[in-house]
């Protein structure tokens, strides 16, 4: 049994309206949008308890209203995780928003998304603005999600220690194995960077199809990348997540894929990253052996 910690939902109901930051919507979001109810219907046809639906920021840029009204539809089976923006300087107050309205993680990225979509630097996790995003997080009990590209990863990697110092109880989600192009020969271009924060226990790092499907493309064995990773953080701060909609590939090529990557780990362990991290951090049922995950 699975839980999918990285699903991002779309729709095209009109009630949610699209609100793309670079003007243009994917046409699967429109055409053939993954919504609650096929996700659902899709782990239940591939043995996935629950998941975590994760703001697919590009096509519906800060209005979360999708992921958080879906998860209080299912509440068993999906936990919402919202995207905010850190330089906001009402950025404190929209997180007590989504947080009213079900969240149960707060995600960051760097404006723009790519080095030149917007200003470079680390002030949207660092700044003033989005330290109050912290301190809110802290105090509604919100885990935080930051991603990380290839780009900007050194230096996020080295800024993020202060930040965790001044909110050491909240736990940390690094996505896609921030960035580290495990994909490449080792030593991993960006290893030294987040192998740095393994002593730091809030830190978990999360792996997905992104990092699986450059995986395969190189060679690389996705069950030697996650090997690492648990030899490094253990199985309790490592999770897996489909990115369905972001990532092309069909859903249960993703699971298939996914259970695959830990079949070099003892039982428990594989359990832990397929699910058990998952259900700690955002509060979700833990899967049961042979329950039925309807």
């Amino acid at each position: 049994m699975l839980i999918d910690a990285h699903a991002h939902l779309t729709t095209n109901d009109p009630a949610y309206p699209f609100d793309p930051p670079g003007g243009t919507v994917p046409e699967q979001a429109r055409r053939d949008p993954m919504t609650a109810e096929r996700l659902l219907a899709e782990m239940d046809a591939h043995g996935l308890t629950a998941a975590v639906a994760v703001q697919r920021a590009h096509v519906f840029g800060f209005d979360n209203s999708y992921v958080v009204d879906s998860a209080a539809r299912h509440p068993s089976r999906l936990a919402a995780m919202c995207v905010i923006d850190g330089h906001a300087p009402d950025a404190e107050a929209v997180v007590r928003h989504w947080a009213e309205r079900g969240a149960a993680a707060i995600r960051l990225t760097a404006p723009g998304g790519t080095r030149h979509g917007g200003p470079s630097g680390t002030d949207w996790f660092t700044g003033p603005a989005a330290r109050r995003v912290w301190h809110q997080a802290t105090n509604l009990g919100l885990s935080m999600c930051l991603h990380l590209y290839r780009w900007n990863r050194d230096e996020c990697l080295r800024a993020l220690p202060a930040v965790l110092r001044d909110f050491p109880g909240t736990p940390v989600v690094l996505d896609h194995i921030a960035g580290v192009e495990t994909d490449r020969p080792t030593p991993y271009p960006g290893a030294p960077g987040l192998l740095a924060l393994t002593d730091l226990e809030q830190v978990h790092i999360k792996v997905t199809t992104l990092n699986h499907a450059r995986h395969l493309s190189t060679g690389t064995s996705p069950a030697t990348v996650v090997s690492w990773l648990v030899s490094h953080f253990g199985a309790a701060r490592v999770l897996w997540g489909s990115d369905v909609t972001q990532t092309p590939m069909s859903y249960p090529d993703m699971v298939r894929l996914g259970r695959a990557s830990v079949t070099g780990l003892n039982p428990a362990d594989a359990a832990m990253v397929l699910s058990g991290t998952a259900a700690h951090l955002y509060r979700l049922p833990a899967p049961v052996p042979g329950a039925d995950p309807a």
